[in-house]
């Protein structure tokens, strides 16, 4: 009896635990404006509101998968306040109630972006896709 105990115990504290599940992306939300938001990762920090100084990695994209830019290749984080217009309308609207450690994508339309002015990489009237992550929010 005493080593099927033992047995059992033996097994029991040599199972491994399960790996971490990774986050489920939460369904797309599409705003009055035309702007989609995703959150991929769930932040657990402070939210962003307007005013607030912030600090994010972001990876932008036209809406065929081509990289514009990215802070992530310059390993440099962009900080800017948010909801005074130092980005564009899209990323003012989409930021807003981002939390600390969170990942969102943000698909901007051009209204939203930079309209019918091309930009360096980036055509007039395009929709743009941003992956998102909130790194500070002050």
């Amino acid at each position: 009896m005493r080593f099927l105990l033992s047995l059992c115990l033996a097994l029991t504290a040599c199972k491994k635990s399960p790996p971490p599940v990774p986050a489920t992306p939460q369904p797309p939300v599409t705003r009055p404006s035309g702007l989609i938001t995703q959150v991929l990762v769930p932040g657990d920090g402070d939210a962003a509101k307007k005013g607030d100084k912030i600090q994010v990695h972001f990876v932008g994209r036209i809406l065929d998968g081509g990289v514009f830019d990215s802070s992530r290749t310059r390993n440099a984080p962009f900080s800017f306040w948010v909801g005074e217009g130092q980005v564009s309308p899209g990323w003012d609207e989409g930021l807003l109630g981002m939390k600390e450690g969170e990942t969102r994508q943000l698909i901007v339309p051009p209204d939203l972006g930079y309209g019918q002015e091309a930009k360096t990489n980036i055509p007039a009237n395009s929709t743009l896709v941003f992956e998102i992550e909130l790194l500070d929010v002050r």
